[in-house]
């Protein structure tokens, strides 16, 4: 029965001229923009420059970023990386969140920054945005139960614009670092299968246990992708050995690394026998802070000699801090027999032990000239930009790799410890 307002009430009302507010109303939530317009480009790279315009800076992350932005509800987002200290792919990344995608993020736990706190905080709330999202790290690489990483860089999307099932396989974190400090590469594929595989790489990593005979491939039309740890105890089950024993000189070899430990000397002898055979051999690796070397002596004296380069060998400037964090082996010529070959095998892989024996990297193989000849440019970009000689002097006087965990991307690997195959 409803309540009638007493008509000497109503009169005092009416001659007040007061008015009775309705109960206040609780705000209305408001909708997450939709995704925005954008499709990454397919089978390309995109290359940042440290040293070149925000833009320029901004590339690679920017790619990543867009590519987030333009993910529907209802998709699924999987990215697998060393560190993540940027904070605007945290924000998109909790838009995406909001607006009902699967955001799933695996991340090494060497460290705590503000926006994985953030992002693990966020991603938690998934029955309000009726998505399954979350942040999770492992004790070490997630397949080795020994010192290791999660060190792969991938950023994984199930549609992104018109495209479906997207890889970006990168070299970069979303880290400031990876920014405004270092040269990095992302190639973007929306291959099917290379997705698949992807995927089931990440989900394989999720129940954090050892399994450090992991390695495998999957081809995809010219793709071969190679996905690590990888048993072993010799020089023969290093795949990146067994890719250098196929080359036949003369053919033009570019490699550039950030870190490269005395573990895997024989690559560098091996590119110095190759070099000798008549092949064109080129090597870039980074300066560390303060102007500490990222390769240990053995690994340089190798590839310089006593008294001059027997590999042209180049270091990056300190200047403004740049380094290099490509980690990309370019090949020109004759390789398993078959000439007129340019092949990119750009990865995530360090030259370290750990990296292939107990880390999670991965490792794309790309044959394909107009792609070897982005990479090369780049290369040579870097080469005579932003690099100097390194010489026999240069090399004995440079400071050892310790205490290298400031350096941006990883640690000392753990290979300070006797080589079994020595």
């Amino acid at each position: 029965m409803k309540k009638l307002v007493h008509p000497l009430v109503a009169l005092v009302i009416l001659a007040l001229g007061l008015v009775i507010a309705p109960p206040a109303q609780a705000k209305a939530a408001v909708p997450p923009p939709p995704p925005k317009s954008y499709t990454p480009p397919a089978d390309d790279v995109v290359f940042n420059n440290p040293a070149g315009s925000p833009a320029d800076q901004l590339a690679v992350m920017n790619q990543v970023k867009d590519a987030v932005d333009s993910v529907p509800g209802n998709s699924y987002i999987r990215f697998a990386v060393y560190s993540f200290s940027w904070n605007p792919m945290a924000s998109a990344l909790i838009a995406a969140h909001k607006r009902g995608v699967n955001v799933r993020l695996l991340v090494d736990s060497h460290t705590e920054t503000t926006e994985i706190k953030t992002l693990r905080s966020e991603l938690k709330k998934s029955t309000q945005y009726g998505n399954k999202s979350y942040l999770k790290t492992c004790k070490y690489s997630c397949m080795s139960n020994k010192p290791s990483f999660i060190h792969s860089h991938l950023y994984l999307f199930s549609r992104a614009g018109s495209a479906t099932r997207v890889s970006m396989i990168s070299s970069a974190n979303p880290a400031g670092t990876g920014i405004t400090e270092s040269w990095n590469n992302t190639y973007t594929v929306d291959d099917s299968t290379l997705y698949n595989a992807n995927v089931d790489n990440f989900n394989d990593m999720l129940p954090d246990k050892t399994n450090t005979n992991y390695y495998h491939t999957v081809e995809s039309g010219t793709y071969k992708e190679y996905f690590f740890p990888r048993a072993g105890s010799t020089k023969n089950s290093d795949t990146i050995y067994n890719i250098l024993n196929d080359v036949s000189c003369p053919s033009t070899i570019k490699l550039s690394t950030y870190f490269w430990t005395n573990l895997r000397l024989y690559l560098a002898e091996k590119l110095r026998d190759l070099k000798k055979k008549g092949c064109t051999v080129e090597v870039i690796y980074p300066d560390g802070p303060g102007g500490q070397d990222t390769i240990e002596s053995k690994v340089t004296a190798a590839l310089v000699g006593g008294k001059g380069p027997i590999v042209p060998t180049y270091n990056t400037r300190a200047y403004k801090g740049f380094y290099m964090h490509n980690k990309v082996l370019l090949i020109s010529g004759t390789y398993q027999g078959l000439g007129n070959q340019k092949i990119v095998y750009t990865t995530s892989q360090n030259l370290t032990k750990t990296s292939l024996r107990e880390s999670n990297e991965v490792m794309l193989r790309i044959p394909d000239a107009r792609i070897y000849g982005k990479y090369a440019g780049n290369f040579d970009f870097i080469r005579d930009n932003y690099t100097k000689s390194v010489t026999p002097s240069s090399a004995a006087a440079a400071k050892t790799t310790a205490g290298l965990d400031s350096a941006g991307d990883t640690r000392i690997l753990s290979d300070n410890s006797p080589d079994p195959d020595e």
